[in-house]
Formats: C-alpha cells, sequence, structure tokens
C-alpha cells in the first residue's frame, strides 16, 4: 500500500518513527519525485523529510499505522 503524508514537525516524526518501529515489517518512505528510500523507522533519516511530500510503501495491515497515514494524508 502506498500513502502520500507530510510530516510536518519533530513531534509527527517521532509518532511516525515509533508506529513505524512497532510494525514489525518493512516501512519505505521517499520523497515525491525521488527515487531514493529511507527506512521509516529512522528517526534520523525521517527528520532529513520533515515538511516535505513524502511517499510511504508498507505492507502491513496496522490499524493504528493507518491512522497515523490518515492524519497526515495530504492527497
Amino acid at each position: 500500500m502506498s500513502k502520500i503524508i507530510k510530516l510536518p514537525n519533530l513531534e509527527a516524526i517521532k509518532e511516525f518513527v515509533k508506529n513505524a518501529e512497532e510494525l514489525g515489517e518493512s516501512v519505505l518512505v521517499s520523497k515525491v519525485g525521488f527515487k531514493y528510500q529511507i527506512d521509516g523507522a529512522s528517526i534520523m533519516g525521517m527528520m532529513a523529510v520533515m515538511g516535505e511530500k513524502i511517499k510511504v510503501d508498507y505492507m502491513g495491515e496496522s490499524v493504528k499505522f493507518l491512522e497515523i497515514l490518515k492524519k497526515y494524508n495530504i492527497s
């Protein structure tokens, strides 16, 4: 599943990373229009895309993680 979101601040980044870690599956993130991917469970990697439109790819079906994606959804 892919979603386009925007994490506007450090608190949003922390919330996203915490939930990505709890998934236990790969969460790959890339800036919209770019090909490089970041591990969604990496706080340092996610800080590099703070405030940007990002594409989130993941295979899990966690209700809690879906709520995070809906909260920051922009598309």
